[in-house]
C-alpha cells in the first residue's frame, strides 16, 4: 500500500490563523504533501481565500466601524441563515484592509497570538507564492451554486485565475474540490488539463438509501476523478454504508478524508490518527500536519 499523503487543512491551521499564506507556507515546512484552501468571491469579482464568505469569524472586520453598516443576515440555499459580514459585499481593496484572526481562539490560543499579523490572500497570490513552486494545491470552491444565484460565476473566476497564472511552468499541481458534484464536473470541463477533480461528501450529500450507493459512486466516477469523505461517514457509519474505501477503489477513484484535528484526541494523538492512517485512503486533511506526518513516516 502506498504511503498515505498528508494535506495541510487550510494550511497548518492548528498553528496559524487558517487560510493565510503564512499557514500554507508553514504546512509545507512541516512536511505536507499538499495544502488545501477555500475560495469565495468579492463584490468586484476576485476570489479570496476564506472558508466561507462570512468574514466575522476569521477576520477583524467587526473592529472596522466603517463596515458596521454591512452587517446583515444571509440565507444559504433556502436552508440556513448566517449573521455577519460577507465577502460579496466588499471590494478586494476593502478586504485588503482586514486582518486574519483565529477562528477558535479558546481552543488554539497559540494560533490566536498571530491575530492581526496576516492579511486575507487571493487565489492569485497563492498561485504566485514562491513556496508553492513544485507543490500541490487543493482548491475548494465554496457554495458555487449559492453564488451563481447572486450573479457570480465562481467557476469561471477560478478558471480565469488558473489560466493567467504560471502554475504549470513552476510545476505546481492542482486539485479542485466542491461539495456539489455538478460544480466539480463543471470545473473539470472548464479547466481540464492534468489536474484532478474531487467531490466532497458530507452526510447530507450521501444517498438516503444504502441500496443506492453503487449507482451513486458510479455517477461520481463517471464525472470526476475522486471523492473525499467526511471522517464521520467513513468511520462512524461503516455498518450503514459498508467499506466505502474499497467500493470507491473499485471505481478507480482517488479517496480522501477530513479532518484530523489533534484537539479531538481522547487518548493519545497517535491513537487518534491511526484510523485515518489505516483507512486505505490516499490522503488525509489535517490541522496539525506535522504530527500526522511524523506518525505516517514512523510507520512507513
Amino acid at each position: 500500500m502506498a504511503k498515505i499523503q498528508v494535506f495541510g487543512h487550510r494550511g497548518a491551521s492548528g498553528y496559524r490563523p487558517e487560510n493565510t499564506l503564512e499557514a500554507f507556507e508553514l504546512a509545507f515546512a512541516q512536511g505536507s504533501d499538499a495544502i488545501e484552501c477555500d475560495l469565495v468571491p468579492t463584490k468586484d469579482g476576485h476570489l479570496i481565500i476564506r472558508h466561507e464568505s462570512e468574514l466575522g469569524g476569521t477576520t477583524d472586520v467587526a473592529q472596522h466601524p466603517e463596515f458596521a453598516g454591512r452587517h446583515k443576515t444571509m440565507t444559504y440555499y433556502d436552508r440556513f441563515t448566517l449573521d455577519g459580514w460577507f465577502s460579496e459585499d466588499f471590494t478586494l481593496e476593502e478586504v485588503r484592509t482586514l486582518r486574519a484572526t483565529e477562528r477558535i481562539p479558546d481552543v488554539r490560543p497559540g494560533s490566536a497570538k498571530f491575530d492581526g499579523q496576516f492579511g486575507v490572500p487571493t487565489i492569485d497570490e497563492l498561485l504566485a507564492a514562491e513556496f508553492a513552486s513544485g507543490k500541490t494545491l487543493i482548491l475548494e470552491l465554496k457554495h458555487a451554486v449559492h453564488f451563481t444565484r447572486l450573479g457570480f460565476d465562481t467557476v469561471g473566476l477560478l478558471a480565469e485565475a488558473v489560466a493567467r497564472s504560471d502554475y504549470a511552468e513552476r510545476d505546481i499541481r492542482l486539485v479542485f474540490e466542491s461539495f456539489d458534484l455538478s460544480v466539480t464536473a463543471d470545473l473539470k470541463r472548464r479547466i481540464g488539463g492534468e489536474s484532478k477533480y474531487v467531490f466532497l461528501v458530507a452526510d447530507w450529500g450521501m444517498p438516503r438509501d444504502p441500496a443506492d450507493l453503487a449507482a451513486f459512486l458510479d455517477d461520481v466516477a463517471s464525472k470526476v476523478d475522486g471523492i473525499s469523505f467526511d471522517q464521520h461517514i467513513l468511520f462512524g457509519q461503516r455498518e450503514h454504508w459498508g467499506d466505502l474505501v474499497s467500493q470507491a477503489r473499485k471505481r478507480n477513484l482517488l479517496i480522501y478524508t477530513w479532518t484530523a484535528r489533534a484537539e479531538d484526541a481522547e487518548a493519545s494523538v497517535e491513537e487518534y490518527y491511526l484510523p485515518f492512517v489505516n483507512s486505505g485512503v490516499d490522503g488525509v486533511f489535517a490541522d496539525q500536519p506535522d504530527l500526522l506526518r511524523s506518525l505516517v513516516d514512523g510507520l512507513a
